[in-house]
């Protein structure tokens, strides 16, 4: 293992020594959270006359190594992500998502056939800006806000037609390395706020100068996603109520239209048949009863006259 190092290392030399070698250096400055693709050299060279490609990363975060060789196996010492692509001839960097911590110099060797070239690239990261404004009122008084996130961190300054006293600035820093930069003004008694305006420029000019105004207080924002939200969920409510009352005033309907329509197929028990009683004499022949009286009590009284 030693002696493949070593002879690696010697042609390596040798290479480098009997070359023709070009060299040249520029800067770069990258939005951060892009895909980033860094050029090694205008000049397009075929991978028959390749002999190898090595990125040299010296960033914020470490120092590494990426290669490719035509005679030999690849190599890779950053192990984030980053790649080496050839496309047409030309053999570039490949950062799939540029940050802060990538900040740094990228030198590209290339060694060919016909000679060798070496370009350093001076990369630098921006952010933003995003501005965001608004007003407070606090103790009588009211203040206007600006608070702009960026790479540089922001300088923010005030316009506005009546003289104040300098503003309180407040900065601080995210994980990504983003600054936040918060200016607070305090307004003159009856003063309106519709000519202020918030600037923020960048010292570096990597962003151009941005501006903010018509400010409001940021308790009277409507938010009309939550009215509609909140208009949304009623209306379904309503529809399902409404839906289970239909339902269930049908069910209604049609329990009493099974309890009339039924009613007749429901089989009745048979009536008990009472046996006729057998009617009292009188009260069948009422008359023939009087006369067959009548005639008793004459008899009768005609045996006693008789006797």
């Amino acid at each position: 293992m030693e002696n493949k190092w070593m002879l690696r290392s010697v042609f390596v030399l040798f290479v480098c020594l009997t070359r023709n070698l070009t060299s040249g250096s520029r800067n770069e400055s990258i939005e951060v959270d892009n895909r980033v693709t860094l050029l090694c050299t205008s000049r397009k060279i075929i991978w028959s006359e390749m002999i190898y490609v090595i990125w040299k990363i010296s960033s914020k975060e470490k120092n590494c190594r990426i290669a490719v060789a035509v005679n030999d196996t690849d190599f890779d010492t950053c192990q984030d992500g980053k790649i080496i692509i050839s496309a047409g001839g030309n053999y570039s960097l490949i950062i799939p998502h540029f940050s802060i911590k990538d900040e740094g110099n990228y030198t590209c060797d290339v060694s060919y056939r016909a000679g060798g070239y070496v370009e350093t690239i001076h990369v630098s990261a921006w952010a933003g800006p995003k501005m965001t404004g608004w007003l407070e009122a606090k103790g009588g008084h009211t203040f206007a806000v600006c608070e702009v996130q960026s790479f540089p961190a922001a300088s923010i300054h005030w316009e506005t037609p009546w003289n104040f006293s300098l503003p309180e600035t407040l900065s601080s820093r995210d994980a990504r390395g983003v600054f936040t930069v918060m200016s607070r003004l305090q307004l003159p008694q009856n003063a309106s706020h519709k000519n202020l305006t918030c600037v923020a420029t960048d010292s570096h000019a990597k962003w151009s100068e941005a501006q903010l105004n018509k400010l409001k207080f940021k308790g009277n924002s409507v938010k009309w996603h939550f009215i509609l939200l909140g208009v949304c969920a009623t209306c379904s409510i309503v529809t399902l109520l409404t839906g289970l009352y239909i339902m269930r005033e049908k069910v209604g309907q049609l329990s009493v239209f099974k309890k009339i329509c039924c009613s007749s197929q429901i089989s009745q028990p048979p009536k008990e048949e009472k046996t006729p009683q057998p009617r009292d004499t009188e009260e069948v022949e009422p008359y023939a009863s009087y006369v067959q009286r009548i005639n008793s009590i004459y008899n009768s009284s005609a045996d006693l006259c008789n006797a």
